[in-house]
């Protein structure tokens, strides 16, 4: 008996493997066809659906984490220090009272990293990921603006965050 239940773990991890690879290819047509017609919407269309792309992708993990790091620190600087430890492909420097730079030295999106996506647009729903992630931990607006993207051919993902 003990060996059946290892050849039914073997066919279902095998099972598992196929199912994803199946998954992956269906997901890399299906945003293709999104990110298609997303380019071809104007962009206070383009803005709303990343908005909210970027809400929910902050809303299921990244938001927890900053407002954990500023549970556990005492002031701005500590919080940046804590949100580096916690993503270490990341830079968080503080540049005046009011001014965060965040550097990615990754793009930090699931769904490039997974070949899904390559569009330079994606990025709006990463500036919008910042700005939940800073307002709602703090409490308080704040602007976010891209200076540099990996999808543009950058070394890195430039970001200023400022508190208005």
């Amino acid at each position: 008996m003990p060996e059946q239940n290892s050849k039914m773990k073997i066919r279902s991890k095998v099972k598992m493997s196929l199912m994803n690879k199946e998954q992956h290819h269906f997901l890399e047509y299906w945003f293709s066809g999104f990110i298609k017609g997303l380019e071809k919407a104007d962009k206070d269309t383009q803005n709303t659906i990343l908005s909210a792309c970027g809400s929910a992708c902050a809303q299921s993990y990244t938001l927890q984490v900053f407002q954990d790091a500023k549970e556990e620190s005492d002031d701005l600087s500590g919080f940046l220090e804590k949100l580096a430890s916690k993503f270490p492909e990341a830079r968080y420097r503080l540049i005046r009272p009011h001014m965060i730079e965040v550097c990615y030295h990754e793009c930090g999106c699931d769904l490039v990293r997974n070949g899904w996506v390559d569009s330079l647009l994606l990025c709006q729903c990463s500036v919008m990921n910042l700005k939940v992630n800073f307002e709602k931990t703090f409490g308080r607006p704040v602007q976010v603006e891209l200076k540099s993207s990996i999808l543009a051919g950058e070394k890195h993902c430039l970001f200023k965050v400022e508190f208005v």
